[in-house]
């Protein structure tokens, strides 16, 4: 074969190459990026429903206490069953997010009394729930200032163009509800870059 000619092939094969992967001839496509967010709220923020999930009240709203001074928000009701009332906190996460953890800094100085937290999710049109962790209670015996959280066993990827999450607190108290209260919820998630769309036109 004439020299030059197979020259000529030899450089249009590289940079035929060099082209196609972005101008570096040698270089290997890069992965997608993956970091993990952590979305925080303190006690008083983010609140979109107080309520009663059953009970002889439902749809009351029940009377709320903040102590100012550190944010712990608690249900001011005395001696409140398990799921009677619940302070809810909407999420407003990336879409295309994997949550991996849920953690709330949380008060229980009362020794008869437990407070619990569920994950949920609802298709936008659906009245029906999904608790993706089950309940995660605070210890028993009044051990004060505490982190309750629960990492998922499922990936739970977010989609808001379909779903909405939040997370549920629900108290078991005494005469002295103040006694439990919440600092602060954090939902730790992670991203590889492949995120969804918030609006699909079917383009």
């Amino acid at each position: 074969m004439n020299r030059k000619l197979l020259l000529f092939i030899n450089l249009f094969a590289m940079l035929a190459l060099m082209f196609s992967t972005g101008g570096h001839a040698l270089a290997a496509p890069s992965a997608d990026t993956i970091f993990t967010g952590y979305y925080t709220m303190m006690g008083h923020e983010g609140i979109g429903i107080i309520g009663d999930l059953g009970g002889t009240t439902h749809g009351a709203t029940p009377p709320v206490g903040d102590y100012v001074t550190t944010s712990c928000r608690y249900i001011n009701v005395a001696n409140a069953a398990y799921r009677q009332y619940f302070l809810r906190y909407p999420l407003h996460l990336p879409n295309g997010v994997t949550i991996t953890k849920i953690s709330l800094f949380v008060a229980d100085f009362n020794a008869a009394g437990t407070m619990y937290v569920h994950f949920m999710s609802r298709p936008w049109n659906s009245r029906t729930d999904a608790d993706f962790t089950g309940s995660i209670g605070t210890s028993a015996g009044a051990a004060g200032d505490q982190v309750i959280s629960r990492t998922l066993t499922t990936d739970v990827v977010v989609n808001n163009q379909t779903t909405q999450y939040w997370v549920d607190v629900m108290p078991t108290n005494s005469d002295d509800p103040g006694q439990m209260c919440v600092y602060s919820l954090q939902v730790t998630y992670t991203s590889n870059g492949a995120f969804l769309p918030l609006i699909n036109n079917g383009g």
